[in-house]
């Protein structure tokens, strides 16, 4: 399973070839909002989130969500995932409910994409 934490920067097209194991346009992934770092590729969510705390991320922090890597960037992340049900969070939902959460979630993922 190819899943890439990525710290810096990942070509589009190199999320392009990740999608094409399980998805493909869509990729899923998993960021954490704390650290800064994101987590693309996975047959589920929970196996990106799972590599994240492996490589030390707290799971209060790891969201989830998928990428339509060939929409246009204004319109490619979705924000839903099962891994973000948390009612103790105020998220009883898949889907992210916190405009700040989202715009946050979408500053960091959108950086580490050229």
């Amino acid at each position: 399973m190819d899943i890439r934490i990525i710290e810096n920067t990942i070509p589009v097209a190199e999320l392009q070839e990740i999608a094409k194991e399980f998805y493909s346009p869509m990729l899923k992934g998993a960021v954490d909002v704390e650290k800064e770092i994101v987590a693309f590729g996975g047959e589920y969510h929970m196996d990106a989130n799972n590599l994240l705390i492996e490589q030390g991320s707290e799971q209060k922090n790891i969201w989830g969500f998928n990428i339509y890597v060939d929409n246009p960037r204004d319109s490619w992340i979705e924000y839903t995932a099962l891994i973000n049900i948390r009612p103790v969070n105020k998220n009883p939902d898949m889907e992210i409910e916190d405009a700040d959460l989202r715009a946050r979630m979408k500053e960091i993922i959108e950086s580490k994409i050229i």
